[in-house]
């Protein structure tokens, strides 16, 4: 299994460094700004995506073999795994933080989590419009915009119980330095 350090060697540091969490739906740039926000900040990256990938192969595939309870159970043991660590930005599958329990960990270590969003009509040309399914299992529907527009519907309340930051009017560095306000001022 892959170590959560081998993602980036600069993981680790002043135990007061607290850690960022992204949460918000699929393409709304977790990753990316996670990138850029944990270089500003001098943290670790890690996204929580790629790590399952390392560890247990494809989403897709992980979906399609063993269903979604057990990813969404991969992500809760994963979140406890990293919530203890110091000076890291977290970016996270679109529907990690819609578990209550996962939330609550991260809360409990101390970690800002921040919700990305975008509009459906930004998220639906993100992922690929009409091909949005072939690289992502909830897409793969007959009508992946109406499916995006659904989720996020659904999605909405539990992503609101976090501090909100636009992804689809503003530079990725208006967006990290929107992120280390909400950081500094919590």
């Amino acid at each position: 299994m892959a170590d959560v350090r081998e993602q980036d060697d600069r993981i680790g540091g002043d135990s007061r460094q607290r850690s960022v969490v992204l949460t918000g739906f699929m393409a709304t740039g977790k990753s990316t700004v996670g990138r850029h926000l944990a270089a500003r900040l001098r943290y670790g990256f890690v996204d929580t995506d790629r790590l399952i990938e390392e560890r247990f192969g494809p989403i897709p595939e992980i979906f399609n073999t063993q269903g979604e309870e057990t990813f969404r159970a991969i992500e809760r043991d994963l979140a406890s795994e990293l919530a203890p660590l110091p000076a890291l930005v977290i970016a996270t599958g679109g529907g990690m933080l819609v578990d209550d329990a996962v939330s609550d960990v991260f809360k409990g270590a101390g970690s800002l989590i921040v919700s990305l969003v975008a509009d459906v009509d930004t998220i639906y040309r993100r992922v690929g419009g009409e091909r949005a399914g072939q690289r992502r299992p909830m897409l793969a529907v007959e009508n992946p915009r109406d499916r995006i527009a659904e989720l996020v519907a659904a999605r909405t309340p539990a992503y609101s119980k976090f501090p909100q930051v636009r992804t689809d009017t503003q530079s990725s560095a208006k967006i990290v330095d929107e992120i280390v306000a909400l950081l500094q001022s919590d």
